[in-house]
């Protein structure tokens, strides 16, 4: 930088200065050079000066960040002072004289500046904490980590009851990593995380491995209720009519173990007419690290195998954003992720019966065909008490509060047969 310009930045700077003490009522020295006075501010940067000062005054800036602000409305209000020379030509230093004070009016060249400050702003007041919902009360102070690591399906939840617990906790700190339901296990086992969320049951095999390294079972405890929707785009006529069991197989299987005699491979094929015709059904679904993946194939493929054709997504949220931006396309994720832009096609289980949609009603009383149970899996010896961190997190979460999160979510809670039941496995 120039000598030159290192003169202006510090003529800018002190400028700033000179704002930020006339509007705040600081005496701060302010520089004026002698052979170029400083530019009068516009109204319009008045209007901007309180502004900042107004968000210095709330803490939401500091004092160095509104002098840098207000340095660069200076350069900007004012072209000329970029050119003029900082110092006079003799080389005379520049002299400092007190700021005006706020009160009588400051003279010129800051009169149109002081013009702004009408009146002091009432003082900002510290907002109290928030009072804590006593639904729960923590029996021990939980400080350190939480980790989780598993089903991404389920990011939406843990994450809101991970926040909410944490202001009962407030020296913990939360590690989460929404994966797929098949990596759980795996971090369970080489003690990675405290809790594993699956959107499954584990299987066999994961439960076997568990049992080898430990001497006992995984704790598997029920959260909440899910519900497989098939995503569609609002305009698809599907969305109100509805998909059979065997259909869906058919459009996702290769297989078709529920009796579809070819692969539905168009809408037309569904009967849906006009422009739907011809159209090519484009299929998306999740992949084998997800939970979601190993639901849906036991569930609405029959334990068949998914068709070459379905194109897998890393995540559930990603299923539903191809949907939205594809009117042909189709695929399946939690009801949870459903938003503006798609629509659900409700199920019909039995023909001749009608189509049911997903529903919190039809979830849990059985009536929707995919719905599912969400669990928290964690490593507790059943020889000995729950940790404080177990007992505490999954009181929480199977309480009240962790229900209605549940809820918030789009998600199911539980029916207070299973939440008793699934409590009874913390004792």
């Amino acid at each position: 930088m120039s000598l030159h310009s290192s003169r202006f930045a510090t003529q800018r700077a002190t400028l700033a200065l000179a704002m930020l003490a006339g509007l705040s009522g600081c005496q701060t020295p302010v520089v004026v050079t002698p052979s170029q006075p400083a530019a009068a501010p516009t109204a319009d940067r008045n209007a901007e000066i309180a502004r900042i000062l107004e968000l210095k005054k709330r803490g939401v800036i500091t004092d160095a960040q509104a002098v840098e602000v207000m340095a660069a409305l200076v350069a900007s209000d004012s072209p000329a002072a970029a050119a003029a020379p900082s110092a006079t030509a003799s080389g005379a230093p520049k002299a400092v004289v007190p700021a005006p004070a706020p009160a009588p009016a400051p003279a010129a060249p800051y009169a149109p500046v002081a013009a702004v400050k009408t009146a002091e702003p009432a003082p900002v007041v510290a907002e109290a904490p928030a009072k804590l919902d006593p639904r729960y009360a923590p029996r021990a102070a939980l400080t350190g980590r939480l980790r989780s690591i598993g089903s991404d399906t389920m990011d939406l939840i843990v994450a809101s009851w991970e926040r909410v617990f944490t202001q009962y906790h407030t020296g913990l700190r939360i590690v989460h990593e929404g994966r797929g339901s098949s990596t759980a296990t795996p971090a369970l086992l080489e003690g990675q995380a405290d809790f594993g969320p699956m959107s499954r049951a584990m299987q066999e095999p994961e439960v076997a491995k568990f049992r080898e390294r430990f001497g006992y079972e995984p704790t598997q405890v029920r959260v909440a209720i899910d519900a497989l929707g098939i995503y569609v785009h609002p305009s698809n006529p599907v969305s109100q009519t509805g998909l059979s069991l065997e259909q869906i197989d058919a459009i996702f299987s290769s297989t078709r173990k529920r009796g579809g005699a070819a692969r539905i491979a168009t809408w037309g094929q569904l009967g849906v007419g006009g422009e739907w015709a011809s159209a090519p059904i484009n299929v998306y679904g999740r992949n084998k690290a997800s939970g979601t993946y190993g639901f849906f194939r036991d569930s609405a493929l029959s334990k068949g195998e998914f068709g070459e054709w379905v194109q897998e997504q890393a995540g559930s949220s990603q299923v539903v954003d191809q949907v939205m931006a594809d009117k042909f396309g189709i695929g399946y994720s939690g009801v949870g992720y459903r938003r503006v832009g798609v629509e659900l096609a409700p199920v019909v289980t039995t023909a001749g019966e009608p189509a049911v949609e997903p529903s919190e009603e039809s979830a849990t009383d059985g009536h929707y065909p995919l719905a599912r149970p969400l669990y928290l899996v964690t490593n507790r010896n059943p020889a000995a008490a729950p940790s404080d961190l177990q007992r505490e997190f999954l009181t929480f979460v199977l309480g009240p509060i962790g229900q209605e999160v549940v809820k918030s979510e789009g998600y199911y809670p539980l029916p207070a047969k299973l939440r008793e039941e699934e409590a009874a496995k913390l004792k």
